[in-house]
């Protein structure tokens, strides 16, 4: 294939979510800037897929070098492969393959093993995952949140129900979830597979009269603030980087431009941190010692002190405190607070409006930038480098 100087992209997203259309959209737009692409979009607006749904087999007549699009459609995507243009697939399901359509998806197992992470880091013994019946993105968070647990020598208990239409009655939804919770022993961290699922088994707990976070604790996926910061109480999420995915959607699309092959496999995207909120803002701690010097890490993060002023004030020794950190919550008390101040840190990255690195750097302990810097090139996939990655 020749090489084209100034492509003209056409990005076919009429089922993507709005959600996630603004930041993955701001990552192509970057790339397409940088390389001067000219971008047509369908639909222009994502909730007008429905009024004005896009006719795939007409996709030639926009005499177009290349295409983004999202289909898990095996119709579409031989119709597709006909036009013999690159074209890279964003898809969370196994479509056919072809010798001109690539594919990335989320790095969907990686997202499990986040959740496991960050429920585990709040001293819970027990641990379940609701998500959707017969949907390959959600077996997979199962499989990396379900392995995780296996190398802490924990089990998970699962529950899946299938995909809901949007007629589907709200107690069709959630009154399965509330069969399923009374059979979970309390407290419990509940990793939903997304954060409208997990919007349901908040529902369902205020119905059973489960306190959140103290009986159970949840966490959802995608960051969707519409839901998250709404939620009650608000809902811890895992970010799943929809900015760095458009990027490298752009990236994908320009290498088969150039005249490159298609890449045998498919090209996954780690999810960036988790956001925590309110459903998983509690530690169940049994040492004394151990509480008090996580409350007092918890309420002073931000001022600059040494492990030795935690131990003074929870009545210690040093050494007596990092012994009781290791027994119950494997980890020592200078990386257990140099967690909590990079998870504050990135939260604070990833807000809309974000502060400056070294305003964040203040209001969370580093001091300076620099620190802070350092500190998230030392933790892998820490570093949040823009603002619209949320």
């Amino acid at each position: 294939m020749s090489k084209v100087k100034h492509p003209r992209i056409a990005l076919a997203l009429p089922n993507f979510q709005p959600w996630g259309i603004a930041p993955f959209f701001n990552g192509i737009s970057k790339y397409a800037q940088e390389h001067g692409w000219a971008l047509t979009h369908c639909p222009v607006n994502p909730e007008s897929s429905e009024d004005f749904p896009l006719d795939w087999s007409r996709l030639n007549s926009w005499k177009i070098d290349g295409i983004i699009l999202q289909s898990n459609n095996l119709k579409q995507l031989k119709m597709l492969q006909k036009l013999k243009i690159p074209i890279v697939n964003f898809s969370e399901e196994e479509p056919i393959t072809s010798p001109n359509i690539a594919r990335l998806a989320q790095n969907n197992r990686k997202i499990g093993q986040l959740a496991f992470e960050h429920l585990n880091s709040l001293g819970l013994s027990h641990f379940a995952f609701h998500g959707v019946r017969g949907r390959l993105y959600s077996d997979e968070r199962l499989l990396g949140f379900k392995q995780a647990a296996k190398e802490a020598n924990f089990a998970i208990k699962s529950f899946c129900l299938p995909h809901m239409t949007r007629d589907a009655v709200w107690n069709e939804r959630y009154e399965p979830i509330k069969h399923w919770l009374k059979t979970l022993p309390l407290p419990v961290g509940i990793f939903a597979v997304h954060d409208f699922r997990a919007l349901f088994v908040l529902s369902a707990c205020r119905e059973l009269g489960l306190r959140v976070p103290e009986d159970v604790a949840v966490i959802g996926v995608d960051n969707d603030l519409m839901v998250c910061d709404f939620a009650t109480p608000t809902l811890t999420s895992i970010c799943i980087n929809a900015y760095q995915t458009g990027l490298e959607a752009a990236r994908l699309l320009d290498d088969l431009i150039q005249g490159k092959s298609v890449p045998p496999d498919v090209l996954r995207i780690d999810p960036s941190h988790v956001v925590a909120r309110g459903s998983t803002d509690i530690l169940h701690i049994q040492d004394p010692f151990v509480k008090k010097s996580v409350q007092f890490m918890q309420e002073n993060f931000a001022k600059l002190f040494n492990i030795d002023a935690v131990a003074e004030f929870a009545g210690v020794s040093r050494r007596k405190m990092e012994i009781c950190f290791q027994q119950e919550l494997k980890t020592t008390p200078a990386k257990f607070l140099k967690d909590i101040r990079i998870k504050k840190a990135k939260t604070l990255m990833a807000s809309p409006g974000r502060k400056s690195t070294e305003e964040i750097a203040r209001l969370c302990g580093f001091g300076t930038g620099e620190t802070l810097r350092m500190a998230l090139r030392r933790v892998p996939d820490a570093a949040v480098s823009d603002p619209q990655q949320h």
